[in-house]
């Protein structure tokens, strides 16, 4: 694929939200037909929007004047559409629901489903919703999460009730064959229009929930649209919200862990004092005491500020690690570089995530949350966090963020057990 803005948010989706038996179904089946899901190109997505501005023109024309006129009937003015897959306007239940029609229906579902959602939304919606594209996605937001909006009325007239009613309640929508004649025919408008925009995924910042403690570390946006690059696919579509302030809480391990036991995945962030640099590390696992090495390749070290660069974990041994075990075993892995340290460790005194041959870690803190030190860690390849002339740093504030799922609120630790997992172990 050239560009294919929906991926992200359906890839978080199916890795935070959906059960793995779906998940792998759902792919076996995207995997046959991919066009019949995804624009596979920049040309693609520009024709998929032109065309739906088409069909909302025909099918919908008041509607469409009024759209058209704030700017909403743009590739950019879509963006919840085809490239969020409705997750910033519709609650996680319907969004699920889409899905589940998407998996057999493929690229249709958005355009018979958005196209029904913007017309009855735009007579429940106010002259100031109209202002621009953000206001009327707010509007449209505002109206889908209402207690009055009846989503089962809307599918209803979407595809019609069950039995034998199935489509006489059905509003008519054209048949795929001429969606495809259409997308054909707006692939030349694509081509012209495409070659005057520079539309790239960027990534977005990680939304925030701010509670009865104020956020600091991670309050400005550049912070988190940097935590955003910095974490892996499946959780760049969720929220941050603070569990543990040093401010609030004080600086102890005891607290830390007490706060942080509900939380399989975080982000630390904490203030250099000598140079008010904010760096961090995100922990793939619960924070606990523990004897022994824990988490996985998913943890990371990085800096926010000054410029902001993040160290994932390599799977490849390099060979100063390799030395540290006798012998010439074939078996090394990522078990033999977790033995290291290369993943997360804490205890009583400490907690740190990497290790290097001299003893030190990628990022260590000691009791009271005060001392910190940060060294280049096997595996992690990272330069010094708070910079080389600085090993060793006094600690100011620290705070530990838990993450939500964006398309429903809920914490990403809280995942449906899929029951028909280990069913052929």
């Amino acid at each position: 694929m050239e560009f294919c803005p929906l991926l992200p948010d359906l890839t978080g989706i199916y890795l935070s939200v959906m059960t793995e038996s779906y998940a792998y179904a759902s792919i076996r089946e995207m995997s046959n037909t991919a066009d019949h899901y995804f624009p596979m190109s920049k040309v693609e997505h520009f024709s998929w929007c032109k065309t739906f501005a088409d069909i909302m023109g025909r099918l919908y024309p008041q509607t469409a004047t009024v759209m058209s006129k704030s700017g909403i009937m743009t590739p950019s003015g879509l963006d919840p559409i085809f490239r969020r897959f409705f997750i910033t306007i519709l609650p996680r239940e319907h969004v699920l629901r889409i899905v589940d029609i998407y998996v057999v229906e493929g690229y249709k579902t958005l355009f018979r489903i958005g196209s029904l959602i913007l017309c009855l939304s735009h007579h429940f919606m106010t002259p100031e919703d109209f202002k621009d594209p953000d206001n009327f996605w707010k509007g449209v937001r505002r109206i889908t999460h209402s207690e009055k909006f009846n989503f089962e009325a809307c599918m209803k007239q979407a595809y019609g009730s069950s039995g034998r009613k199935r489509y006489r309640s059905r509003r008519s929508f054209p048949r795929r064959r001429f969606i495809n004649k259409l997308l054909a025919y707006n692939e030349k408008w694509a081509e012209e229009f495409s070659s005057d925009q520079y539309l790239t995924l960027t990534a977005r910042p990680l939304g925030f929930v701010e509670g009865d403690i104020p956020i600091v570390l991670a309050k400005k946006s550049s912070t988190r649209l940097s935590l955003a690059n910095f974490l892996p696919t499946s959780l760049k579509s969720t929220k941050i919200e603070l569990i543990f302030s040093s401010n609030t809480h004080g600086k102890t391990l005891r607290t830390f862990y007490s706060r942080c036991s509900r939380a399989k995945k975080t982000i630390l962030l904490l203030q250099v004092l000598q140079t008010n640099a904010t760096i961090g590390m995100f922990a793939s696992d619960t924070w606990h005491s523990c004897r022994n090495v824990y988490g996985d390749g998913e943890c990371s070290l990085f800096r926010l500020f000054p410029d902001p660069c993040c160290y994932h974990w390599q799977h490849e041994l390099s060979d100063s690690a390799k030395n540290m075990f006798d012998g010439d075993d074939p078996n090394l892995n990522i078990k033999s570089e977790a033995a290291l340290g290369q993943f997360m460790m804490s205890g009583d005194s400490f907690i740190s995530i990497g290790n290097n041959q001299q003893g030190s870690s990628g990022l260590w803190l000691n009791e009271d949350l005060s001392k910190g030190s940060s060294a280049k860690a096997l595996g992690f390849n990272n330069e010094p966090l708070a910079g080389s002339h600085l090993l060793e740093f006094d600690v100011g504030l620290v705070e530990v963020y838990h993450l939500l799922r964006e398309v429903d609120g809920k914490a990403i630790d809280g995942c449906e057990e899929d029951i028909w997992k280990g069913m052929f172990d």
